[in-house]
């Protein structure tokens, strides 16, 4: 199966400007895990995780900080003709739950290790 099967196509975006607290109010409004990162022309730059808002409790950050200052990340990719067991081989070297999925210089959208987990365990005919 391939990642472009399974990604969701709805990419929720912070630029490099917006504040900790704009991206947690957009995890917040729409239900998700992860905001891509991206600069002044749209280009992925980074994502802010779940795991990054608990970076910026424990060590007290402001949530007005400006997403620019933390800091930044690798941005690891999955591609949509990618096989997802590929995809899910890279989240877990990197230690990541959610990857942007780019075609050229474009996000088309992301894979969560959920959506990647729930294919796989369909594909032994375990899940519906």
């Amino acid at each position: 199966m391939e990642v472009k099967n399974i990604m969701s196509d709805r990419v929720v975006y912070c630029t490099t400007r917006d504040t900790i607290r704009c991206a947690v109010s957009k995890m917040y409004a729409y239900n998700i895990g992860a905001v891509l990162v991206v600069d002044d022309v749209g280009s992925p730059v980074g994502i802010f995780t779940e795991r990054d808002l608990v970076k910026v409790v424990a060590e007290g950050i402001s949530l007005d900080t400006p997403l620019e200052k933390l800091a930044p990340k690798e941005l690891i990719k999955a591609y949509p003709n990618e096989s997802v067991f590929m995809a899910a081989q890279k989240m877990i070297e990197h230690n990541i739950r959610h990857i942007p999925v780019v075609e050229g210089n474009r996000v088309v959208g992301i894979l969560s290790i959920r959506d990647a987990l729930r294919s796989l365990i369909a594909l032994e005919g375990a899940y519906p």
